[in-house]
């Protein structure tokens, strides 16, 4: 004998909202607790309270993993710039973007910024013929060595 079974919702309006409001509280909880344990500061094994200078710190070292993101582009970008046939119009407009993108940044990175900036004019007088393949290797090379900390 088969069994029926009827709900009616229209009852029990209320329960039902309480029940969903109920579930997405707890689903935000577990969400927020997921995103917390990534940036919670440990001291010996044990969570502490993350502050002010904690969270300056997290943001350093997000800008600083960013630019060294877009100095690497830039280096790679110069690199196959040097496997190709020299052209000067497209290196140039490679050599303006890497001026934009070392004009400023972490202080940390100044060398780097230096090196590559330099790198990129060497491309671009590579790309006219005013200076040989072979320097303009070494100075890539030099800029990458140092972004590879």
């Amino acid at each position: 004998m088969p069994f029926e079974f009827e709900f009616d919702f229209r009852k029990n309006e209320d329960a039902l909202w309480l029940i969903a409001f109920a579930l997405l509280v707890i689903g935000a909880l577990v969400s927020m607790a997921h995103l917390g344990q990534d940036v919670t500061p440990m001291d010996t094994n044990s969570p502490r309270l993350l502050g002010w200078s904690d969270w300056r710190l997290l943001q350093a070292e997000r800008a600083y993993a960013e630019e060294l993101a877009v100095l690497r582009a830039d280096a790679m970008q110069l690199s196959q710039t040097l496997d190709q046939q020299p052209n000067p119009v497209p290196t140039q407009f490679l050599v303006e973007r890497i001026a934009r993108h070392t004009q400023d940044g972490d202080a940390s990175l100044e060398s780097a910024r230096t090196s590559l900036a330099n790198a990129a004019l060497n491309v671009r007088d590579w790309s006219t013929g005013t200076l040989d393949r072979d320097t303009a290797i070494l100075s890539v090379q030099g800029a990458m060595s140092l972004l590879q900390q």
